[in-house]
């Protein structure tokens, strides 16, 4: 050992000597010193030639104080050492990734920032295009359904997504807030009558829209917005809450709305006109909130759509009496005591499209102004579609034996109009409505127009029946039958759900009728489903 360690050792060994020397003396010392001596023995270090050492307690506690010391752990200088090269290693390869990561971005970048503005306002377009609100149906539950779930309505991130494009970066953001056919459509889902946040989102859509007219869809079905409108004073606070909401949609903005869709909103906001939307076109309605209006009259209780000069299309989901301007072409109904809901259609001239699905009980559902039941000629009728008939039992007693309700049918499909291009029969209930298929054979009779026939849920005989007389001379069945081919100008023919097998050759002897019967298109769209069994030799022959 050198001799400066030996004088160091020594100078070092004499000081703790006094230090525990000074202590000794002290025999009224507090705890603290105490336990300050127990430190100091503890931490001495004693130098010897070739190693180094501690000395350390090795009691639980220290006999005199009762000090408990500190058990520290301490990683030798290998394990350290090894973390350190580790991280070392691993900062050039992070460094690298990041390196790699900024490149593909700047190449990225690179290829969209010499675009043109125009070209990548198209882009955006075809990346977010406008929403198809015919692409959701709503489902209403029930306040005790089990399946109700806690949050309602129809929520799709893909709707907001020019809003993601518009935080990529500041040139995107223009490009985005600049586009104005990305604003022109905007589906919001009221969770609650907090509407600020609603309310906020339709004037940024009425500003970056500029000028062209946008169509909204508002969801009000959420479970809390339904306990919420209760009767009474809960329903006038309910109302004052969403108060905000109407103010923007029917006063403050109406006039750049094109079309409207409502989820179960008050009826209250359509009961005195809607005249403020002057350039609607499109009208729908869900379930309007009208059970807990107890001031009103049922009489009194109608959606009034009447003062829309430039309305074409209404859909009424509810039932609920309305008033529409005769200028509609298309009319929507379902789930309506169409004897009460449905407004006469004598005053609707330009109607093009009616659908009527399941109508509730309740008086003959095609009714005129006076309330009777005769012959309606609707000129300008194109698509027909009605499913789900009831009527009320009493009156249709009035009509009692078969021969007239098959006249009235018979008149009803020969009066339709030659525009006529599609016929749908489903779910054809062959014991309550007395059809069979040689009903269904006359009725085909009366529309030669139609080039499109579907059978959907029809029973099998009903399907077999019609096939096997369309492009042939009907049979002489009375004075309803004519002599020309039936359907002679169809083109395609569905058939669906029938529930039991039917041979596909009676199809290829369809065909072989059709084009026998005159000049034919080269093409035919037929469509069967699993009930169509098609051997080897059907296809071949087809």
């Amino acid at each position: 050992m050198e001799e400066s360690e030996l004088e160091w050792t020594a100078k070092r060994a004499a000081a703790v000597e006094r230090e525990t020397t000074t202590v000794r003396s002290f025999h009224a010392a507090d705890s603290q010193s105490q336990q300050n001596f127990c430190r100091v023995v503890g931490s001495l270090a004693i130098k010897q030639d070739h190693f180094k050492f501690k000395m350390t307690i090795t009691a639980n506690e220290c006999p005199r104080c009762g000090y408990h010391p500190e058990t520290e752990v301490k990683e030798g200088d290998s394990a350290l050492e090894a973390e350190v090269r580790r991280l070392e290693d691993l900062i050039p390869r992070l460094q690298e990734e990041k390196a790699s990561l900024l490149r593909r971005i700047n190449n990225t970048q690179e290829k969209t920032r010499c675009l043109p503005f125009e070209v990548l306002s198209n882009i955006f377009q075809f990346a977010r295009p406008p929403i198809n609100f015919t692409a959701h149906k709503p489902i209403r539950y029930g306040t005790e359904d089990p399946d109700s779930p806690p949050l309602t309505g129809h929520f799709d991130p893909a709707e907001y997504f020019h809003h993601t494009l518009a935080a990529v970066s500041h040139r995107w953001r223009q490009v985005a807030l600049s586009t104005p056919q990305l604003w022109t459509s905007i589906s919001l889902r009221v969770l609650n009558t907090f509407t600020n946040f609603n309310t906020s989102l339709l004037d940024l859509y009425f500003q970056n829209a500029h000028n062209i007219p946008i169509s909204i869809r508002l969801d009000l079905s959420n479970p809390a917005l339904a306990w919420t409108a209760g009767s009474g004073w809960k329903r006038a606070d309910f109302l004052t809450r969403l108060e905000p909401l109407e103010e923007i949609i029917f006063n403050r903005n109406a006039e750049k709305i094109q079309s409207l869709v409502f989820i179960q909103p008050p009826a209250e906001w359509f009961l005195s006109g809607c005249g403020n939307l002057s350039h609607c076109t499109s009208i729908t309605v869900y379930w309007s909130s009208c059970d807990s209006i107890m001031d009103l009259e049922p009489s009194d209780l109608s959606l009034n759509f009447s003062d829309l000069p430039c309305l074409q299309h209404v859909k009424l989901v509810d039932n609920i009496p309305m008033t529409v301007p005769s200028t509609i072409s298309a009319l929507h109904l379902s789930e309506a005591r169409l004897s009460e809901c449905m407004p006469p259609l004598e005053e609707l001239p330009n109607l093009i499209e009616l659908e009527i699905t399941d109508a509730r009980r309740g008086g003959l559902p095609l009714r005129l102004h006076d309330n009777t039941t005769k012959l309606l000629v609707l000129h300008c009728l194109k698509r027909l579609k009605w499913s789900e008939i009831h009527w009320d039992e009493s009156r249709y007693r009035l009509l009692p034996t078969f021969e007239e309700r098959k006249a009235l049918r018979l008149a009803f499909f020969s009066s339709l109009p030659p525009t006529l291009s599609s016929l749908t029969f489903g779910y054809v209930d062959v014991g309550f409505v007395d059809v069979d298929s040689m009903n269904v054979i006359d009725l085909l009779d009366c529309v030669p127009q139609v080039a499109k026939l579907h059978f959907t849920e029809s029973p099998r005989e009903v399907v077999v029946g019609a096939v096997k007389t369309i492009g042939r001379r009907p049979a002489n069945r009375g004075a309803s039958s004519s002599r020309s081919y039936i359907l002679p100008n169809l083109c395609a023919l569905l058939v669906s759900g029938t529930g039991s097998t039917i041979d596909a050759f009676i199809f290829i002897e369809m065909l072989r009728a059709l084009y026998a019967a005159g000049p034919r298109p080269k093409r035919f769209l037929l469509t069967t489903d699993s009930d169509v069994k098609w051997r080897s030799d059907a296809l071949r022959e087809a």
